[in-house]
């Protein structure tokens, strides 16, 4: 879309020049995009070639020569061209990973941040009260930035508009007397809610060390439980013995 932009200002600019893109697969899924492409072609004149360009050097004229291919004509392309754009791809940047470990927050593999449900909770992610808005998410163009952000800012403004912050109950709980502090459930805690927690004496000697859940930041996701090697976590409500119950009632 940038480059089809540019090209038509290149047009409206000097009037008498030529604007030729270098394309392999024009993708212009957003409302209007694929009528702004088409624009910039027939009603501005930009040539679109697709082909991959070879080669870019300096003629001793000052020239800039670019060689490529027409595949759909089938033929080597040679240009003597006074400026070369390259179009660079959107990339998240740099740092963008450690603020979402900090956050504890997912992100693909590309760097961009995940929402927590793509249909149901696009703006929301993982972790409460942490909104996406714009490119941190995926490349956008403005009207869709301003979009989400509307989005987040209102999500935000339900957080602050009650009196006190409604929480789901379901929490997950450390029986401390069973945990052996195998650290396997800090490691698996995708919102690191569970830390380190010292049992001291009356003197205050640390007797021992085990996992403490913090309930303010706990999701709830059951993760801890699945992992915990001593069985020693449970979350409230689905305890084993209650859910067994549960199966033996049903049967």
């Amino acid at each position: 879309m940038y480059t089809a932009k540019h090209a038509i200002l290149y047009r409206h600019k000097v009037h008498d020049g030529r604007a030729i893109v270098f394309y392999m697969d024009v993708r212009a899924g957003g409302k209007g995009y694929d009528e702004f492409v088409r624009r910039a072609i027939e009603a501005d004149g930009a040539e679109y070639v697709r082909g991959r360009v070879s080669r870019i050097y300096r003629r001793a004229d000052g020239k800039l020569i670019v060689r490529g291919a027409d595949t759909l004509a089938g033929q080597a392309v040679t240009i003597e061209a006074d400026l070369v754009v390259l179009a660079d791809a959107i990339v998240p940047r740099a740092g963008g990973n450690e603020l979402a470990q900090m956050l504890g927050i997912a992100y693909d593999t590309n760097g961009f941040y995940s929402e927590a449900h793509p249909k149901l909770r696009p703006v929301e992610t993982a972790t409460a009260g942490v909104f996406l808005a714009g490119a941190c998410q995926s490349p956008k163009d403005i009207p869709d930035s301003v979009a989400q952000a509307s989005a987040a800012a209102a999500k935000a403004l339900g957080l602050f508009s009650n009196p006190e912050l409604e929480r789901e109950p379901i929490v997950a709980r450390v029986n401390e007397q069973m945990c052996v502090h195998c650290r396997a459930c800090i490691k698996a805690c995708p919102y690191g809610a569970i830390e380190d927690y010292d049992i001291k004496d009356r003197k205050g000697n640390v007797v021992r060390t085990v996992a403490r859940v913090n309930e303010g930041v706990c999701q709830g996701c059951g993760t801890c439980v699945a992992v915990c090697r001593s069985n020693s976590i449970d979350l409230d409500g689905f305890t084993d013995e209650q859910i067994l119950v549960q199966i033996a009632t049903l049967e």
